[in-house]
């Protein structure tokens, strides 16, 4: 795979400079004229190709080569917002660090640069002459990261593939997927308090913050002045502003919540927010009493996504990532228990998965990557939500590796292209058992 560098990078980049953040919709657009440029650049690689492509009202297409059994590749193209704090550009930038080409932009590792990797490993074999015994479907989404819409379209028309992985998460291969629950919280808002506001998706951790109450205690102020807050004095209260570090929702532990920052900076001023506290800063749950784990997927992770005052209307949004074994319902009770005064609401929710790794799709998937690395890795269960778990008989199959340090839905987003082309040479051996 090595002869398609210089393409891998270029197509790379030329896809991460299309900013497919979810935004308004326009003709042909529902999910924001991004997302539909991405689209658009999409077609016309697979048509180079010679591939089939297909457009579903603009929500999402796909492209195919082949026939027979349809083997599915469900991915996505809109990407979460570029956040604060890049040294790079969000929209594409090339470094060479440490004697490696570093390829930064939104997108890179979620989920255009696996994209590209696929394309050009499927590129790589129609380039040598080998026919697919199998149909190849790219399925490519623009409403991943916001509500899964695209995928829903697609499932309502078209046929369903007999087996399907998606490009979107870890090596080896994931056969077990943790359920996600995105509970909304809310309360009625004290007196006290004007706003609390913080984060952008429930699905990333909140790396910005602001609170404003009415008192504040001399704790509070000791807080701030070591640092963890900025304050600000106002007529006719006190306001406070923290930063975090941004990181994906399903491993709050790797970032820097500055929602839960505020709340105990401020916990010792109002008694509301100490509750908040002591029910929110576990990311495991505790404190709400939803800790669990099974041996199949391992533990809960909770995350507090955003906080939004709206009226005399305080919510938080809640991403939670819970055990395989454990029913979401059980979860739910548990939270409206522990928050008896707060509204419990569901705005978004993904069953688990499991396919057993004696299958067809987990034996040749993790062949391809032992085979390809030398390893003698068996697969893995991840709290990420893939487009694998829209699907009967899917799993999830990269791009991380297991010893790399991942920036999705980071600042400084990158991936090395020593890497990228090390993850199109497993694709292509995938390929070549699943399809070829």
């Amino acid at each position: 795979m090595k002869r398609y560098e210089k393409q891998m990078t270029e197509t790379l980049l030329s896809l991460v400079a299309i900013d497919s953040v979810q935004a308004e919709p326009a003709e042909g657009a529902p999910f924001g004229k991004g997302t539909r440029e991405a689209l658009t650049a999409f077609f016309s690689l697979c048509r180079s190709i010679g591939m089939r492509v297909q457009d579903l009202d603009g929500m999402c297409g796909f492209a195919e080569i082949g026939e027979g059994e349809l083997l599915g590749i469900p991915f996505h193209l809109d990407t979460v917002p570029f956040g604060n704090d890049w040294t790079h550009s969000p929209l594409g930038d090339i470094a060479e660090e440490n004697g490696e080409t570093v390829i930064y932009g939104r997108g890179t590792e979620d989920d255009k640069g696996p994209f590209v990797a696929l394309f050009y490993a499927l590129k790589s074999l129609l380039d040598e002459g080998r026919t697919p015994r199998r149909r190849v479907r790219l399925i490519a989404g623009l409403n991943e990261e916001s509500g899964w819409k695209c995928i829903e379209r697609y499932l309502a028309t078209e046929e369903i593939p007999a087996l399907s992985f998606s490009p979107d998460a870890d090596f080896p291969v994931i056969n077990c997927e943790k359920g996600v629950c995105h509970a909304r919280v809310t309360f009625k808002k004290p007196d006290s308090i004007f706003y609390i506001e913080g984060g952008e998706r429930v699905n990333m951790v909140a790396d910005s913050a602001k609170l404003k109450m009415k008192t504040m205690s001399d704790g509070t102020l000791s807080k701030c002045i070591k640092g963890l807050a900025k304050i600000t004095f106002e007529n006719d209260g006190f306001a406070l502003a923290a930063k975090g570090v941004s990181a994906h929702g399903s491993t709050p532990d790797k970032g820097e919540n500055a929602i839960l920052k505020l709340l105990f900076a401020a916990k010792s001023s109002n008694e509301f927010i100490a509750d908040l506290y002591d029910a929110f800063f576990k990311t495991d749950g505790s404190g709400l009493k939803i800790a669990c784990a099974d041996e199949q997927s391992g533990a809960l992770t909770m995350n507090v996504g955003y906080a939004r005052t709206v009226g005399d209307e305080i919510s938080f949004g809640l991403d939670i990532r819970y055990p395989v074994t454990v029913k979401e319902e059980t979860i739910l009770e548990a939270i409206s228990s522990a928050l008896p005064d707060a509204t419990v609401t569901v705005d978004g929710r993904h069953l688990p998965l499991f396919v057993p790794a004696d299958s067809e799709l987990v034996t040749a998937l993790i062949g391809a990557y032992n085979e390809v690395t030398g390893e003698g890795a068996s697969p893995i269960s991840i709290g990420g939500a893939t487009y694998a778990r829209a699907f009967p008989n899917a799993v999830a199959f990269g791009p991380i590796f297991p010893d790399e340090e991942s920036k999705i839905h980071q600042a400084d987003e990158c991936v090395r292209l020593s890497r990228l082309v090390k993850s199109a040479e497993i694709y292509k051996k995938a390929l070549e058992k699943l399809a070829f």
